[in-house]
């Protein structure tokens, strides 16, 4: 798996993953609409947390092949409802890359919290997001 948006149900609602931006992208679709014509929270939380996956990968160094990762929890505060495509960002991770191997090689598992922001093509913040990760080392490696 080359990034998390290939997981069939980012598919589905389209999902894309920018590897220059390392950025996880929702498109402007009439599948995802809400009743009134913005975003689906569904939708905007789908990304969010699929950006919070990714940064696992992309700065933390976590592999498929060696670890296993479990949502433990999200704490989610929708803001503003919006329009257009959707961007996930990283706000801040609780571990840097090289803590997180450490910990992770040592005691062949961590906890780690990733802050994420999704916003509008127009800048409209429309949630703000922290989910903690559970990640396994697999053992006999």
């Amino acid at each position: 798996m080359s990034s998390v948006a290939d997981i069939p149900i980012n598919k589905h609602l389209g999902i894309t993953y920018r590897e220059g931006t390392q950025s996880l992208h929702l498109p402007d679709d009439c599948r995802i609409r809400n009743y009134f014509g913005g975003v689906s929270f569904c939708a905007q939380f789908t990304l969010a947390e699929a950006a919070s996956a990714q940064y696992l990968f992309d700065r933390l160094g976590m592999d498929l092949e060696t670890d296993i990762p479990t949502l433990r929890n999200a704490v989610t505060k929708f803001h503003k409802p919006t329009e257009g495509e959707s961007v996930a960002k990283l706000i801040s991770l609780e571990h840097l890359f090289g803590e997180f191997q450490r910990i992770l090689d040592d005691r062949r598992k961590i906890v780690t919290t990733a802050h994420v922001v999704v916003v509008s093509e127009a800048g409209v913040k429309a949630l703000e997001a922290e989910f903690t990760w559970l990640v396994l080392r697999k053992e006999n490696l």
